[in-house]
């Protein structure tokens, strides 16, 4: 195969490799990463009674609130 033979099988070829695009690959992973996000919270939820506010008795608690 000559020069002007592998210009010519690139210049067919050319049409079948797409440009690379960075943003889109980027996007595509963000995508992905949120999906599963969402996914494994609602497959892997578990139930959890009401949350109690305790407050640490060795911090300064101001006044104002215990009223």
């Amino acid at each position: 195969m000559d020069q002007r033979d592998q210009e010519l099988l690139n210049k067919q070829m050319r049409w079948l490799i797409p440009p690379r695009n960075d943003a889109v690959i980027g996007y595509t992973i963000l995508a992905a990463f949120f999906a599963g996000m969402m996914l494994g919270s609602v497959l892997f939820a578990y139930n959890v009674g009401p949350m109690r506010l305790t407050l640490n008795h060795d911090a300064a608690v101001p006044t104002a609130f215990l009223n």
